[in-house]
């Protein structure tokens, strides 16, 4: 039993300002993100026919395989994935230093050769995209990162505080013709058909979804099984499984400039902390969740963490002064969150707390908290606990 409740603090009443709604992106952004991708696709789509006519983007044994022939044609298709997808996005914490992130994945239907790999060159791919690309960022203002690029996709910078990127993958030719006519048949056949309801057998299989790497390799990555992971995380919690993640992001994103603490790490042990738990969460204490969550998270975070989706791929692999700074800031949450919500009877207290782990993006709305008054007393003779502020520290974020 907590003294405080904090819950509108998090979610809001009514029209009353909250930390959720502090987080999310204004309309304006948002239609200036979507207006980007769109103009993004654009250019690549009307630009793949350079991909059917140059020799230069096809693999060697492709090219000698069909050389009396006319190559395959190309289609680039595009799915959205990441947080903007999970609908875990946040606005940044820090926007002087600090981007929302899109990510856009390029999808290149082609066959795929005796290794079980792309016809098309991995490495090609990037110079296609960047080609395509440099044009379109000088005409709207944009630039490309060209300067350390990223071995795993093309991004682009829009405008302070916003990128786009842009991984490339490749699926055989032959199994999504096969899986566009299954969505066809479904959609004539149903009134009511949306792309989730396509059965999971005509979908391409994962291990035939390939990621272009800029070094030139080609790398099994199918990121709908980490979608599909996080929607079944939504159905098993409900709704309060992505306000968990958005909240947890937003305290690593007010607490580090960088972070080694990836989000799908994040996801990943807060999914773990819920099924040390036991039961479901409540949807309607935030606050109460978040404080059990977090006095769980230090031990989480101080054992292996796994990928759900990719074996044996290790999420929290972090260096020893690096896992001591998290594992750190990760106490520091707990206490102030028990402090907080446990042990006081003063909710200008409970709001001070709050804002030492989240930031001023937590309203200073004292008169929306309800404390228990029937224990307060004691817990105002309790002595107060000294809570150390994490070290902010400077690493790459995952």
């Amino acid at each position: 039993m907590t003294l405080a409740n904090a819950h509108p603090i998090f979610v809001g009443l009514r029209n009353d300002p909250s930390y959720l709604a502090s987080l999310n992106i204004d309309e304006q952004e948002q239609t200036r993100l979507i207006n980007a991708r769109t103009t993004i696709r654009k250019a690549l789509r009307d630009a793949s026919w350079k991909l059917e006519q140059q020799t230069r983007f096809w693999r060697d044994s492709y090219l000698i395989e069909t050389s009396h022939r006319v190559r395959d044609s190309v289609a680039v298709k595009f799915l959205t994935q990441g947080s903007f997808a999970y609908k875990t996005l946040n606005t940044p914490a820090k926007p002087e230093v600090q981007e929302i992130d899109l990510d856009d994945g390029m999808y290149v239907p082609v066959r795929f050769m005796k290794d079980s790999h792309p016809a098309l060159a991995a490495g090609a791919l990037f110079t296609f995209v960047e080609e395509t690309l440099k044009p379109v960022c000088i005409a709207n203002g944009w630039e490309l990162e060209l300067q350390n690029p990223k071995n795993t996709c093309v991004r682009v910078r829009l405008w302070k505080g916003a990128h786009v990127d842009i991984p490339i993958y490749s699926v055989p030719e032959e199994r999504f013709e096969a899986m566009q006519q299954a969505i066809l048949e479904k959609a004539i056949a149903s009134t009511s058909f949306n792309f989730d309801s396509i059965p999971s057998l005509v979908r391409i299989p994962s291990h035939l979804i390939m990621l272009a790497q800029r070094d030139g390799h080609w790398v099994q990555s199918d990121p709908k099984q980490l979608h599909d992971w996080v929607e079944g995380r939504v159905e098993r919690y409900g709704p309060i499984f992505r306000r968990l993640c958005r909240f947890f992001k937003g305290w690593r994103d007010h607490t580090w400039v960088n972070s080694k603490l990836s989000s799908i790490c994040l996801m990943c042990a807060i999914d773990a902390a819920l099924i040390e738990l036991g039961g479901a969460p409540a949807n309607d204490r935030d606050d109460r969740e978040i404080l059990r969550v977090a006095k769980l998270l230090p031990g989480i975070l101080d054992g292996q963490i796994n990928n759900p989706v990719v074996p044996d791929s290790c999420l929290n692999g972090w260096s020893d002064t690096d896992k001591k700074e998290i594992i750190s800031g990760a106490q520091a949450l707990a206490n102030e969150m028990e402090s907080a919500l446990e042990r006081t009877g003063n909710a200008e207290i409970v709001i001070t707390r709050l804002r030492n782990a989240f930031g001023e993006r937590i309203p200073y709305r004292p008169d929306i908290i309800t404390i228990d008054n029937s224990s307060a007393e004691s817990v105002r003779a309790a002595p107060a606990i000294i809570v150390p502020t994490p070290k902010i520290i400077d690493s790459s974020s995952g």
